[in-house]
């Protein structure tokens, strides 16, 4: 009788530890640990129509390529620094494979960075590089965005505005190299082009601040032939302001957003340099998935930009409708 009950005890024992081990197995499925690779993804902010198409390539290229996504995560605004450095210290003890980082302020964020890699994990950045002498990277995927800010200023250019104008360019927060880059190209053409730069200011990558920002210009300067903006919420905001003075101004951004498209059929913006966002997130994962499995990947990948204009904006929306962007 006694050997049957410690039979029946070690069945019970063996039993549990099973159970245990099955459960203990589900987790870690769940946690990316049966081969699964698992991606984390912070942005510079989630709610901005521009990052929405990024976070739905990332979602999409995750799903594609089995790859379980944490995030996409992302602070409020793109100018709230200290908020996505502690998102990205947070990343690290969840213990993904890679993490796709958008730095608000690169170098800002090199100490956090830093951590991230003495941890193992992999580092993709997209939209904004790191400072020169930051190389603890795998790959930079994004735009060559001087080149952007330079078409942008020739576009402006051709439409037929007087040599001499004076024309504005808007900046996004300070030390956003994204958007510095942006400007210098754009402002570096209009001056050998021969045409006045009336005011260069940041306008934090925010339509009301942008407004503002546009109205006091416009104080001082009230004759404003043509704004390159480096991104499209700051051109809408730019041309409202423009628009409610009773003027008109060739307006152009960057990044393709649906407001932006939808204000160019509306011939209010003359143009945007439409970045391949979406391509830039889905290209992240492809990247993360190659790395893993050990393939070189490419220390600087070029997503390009798109003119996007009266001829084209329809399509482009088609796309976005298509994407869920």
């Amino acid at each position: 009788m006694k050997a049957k009950n410690s039979a029946g005890v070690m069945i019970g024992i063996l039993v549990s530890v099973c159970v245990l081990v099955f459960f203990a197995g589900c987790n870690r499925r769940q946690k990316g640990e049966d081969g699964q690779i698992v991606v984390a993804a912070v942005l510079k902010t989630t709610v901005s129509p521009f990052w929405q198409t990024v976070v739905s390539g990332l979602k999409d290229g995750a799903a594609e390529h089995n790859v379980k996504l944490i995030g996409p995560l992302g602070p409020p605004t793109e100018d709230a620094v200290e908020e996505q450095i502690n998102m990205i210290q947070s990343v690290i003890s969840q213990k993904p494979d890679v993490l796709v980082l958008a730095p608000s302020q690169p170098p800002a964020t090199v100490k956090a960075l830093r951590q991230v890699k003495a941890a193992g994990i992999k580092i993709i950045l997209i939209d904004t590089p790191m400072p020169d002498n930051f190389e603890d990277y795998e790959t930079f995927i994004g735009t060559t965005n001087f080149t952007a800010g330079a078409d942008a200023a020739k576009i402006i250019i051709q439409s037929g505005i007087p040599q001499g104008s004076n024309t504005v360019i808007l900046e996004g927060a300070p030390g956003n190299p994204t958007m510095t880059q942006r400007a210098d190209g754009a402002e570096k053409t209009f001056r050998d082009a021969g045409f006045n730069i009336a005011a260069r200011q940041p306008a934090y990558s925010d339509k009301e601040r942008a407004f503002t920002v546009m109205q006091n210009i416009m104080q001082t300067t009230p004759d404003i032939a043509a704004v390159f903006s480096a991104n499209d919420d700051q051109a809408l905001g730019a041309y409202r302001a423009i628009s409610q003075a009773g003027k008109t101004a060739v307006v152009i951004g960057v990044d393709g957003t649906r407001d932006a498209l939808n204000s160019i059929l509306r011939g209010e913006l003359h143009g945007s340099m439409g970045q391949n966002s979406y391509q830039m997130g889905v290209l992240a994962v492809e990247n993360a998935v190659k790395l893993m499995q050990g393939a070189a990947v490419d220390k600087r990948i070029d997503s390009g930009t798109t003119v996007l204009t009266k001829e084209n904006a329809q399509k482009q929306i088609e796309f976005l409708d298509k994407i869920g962007g």
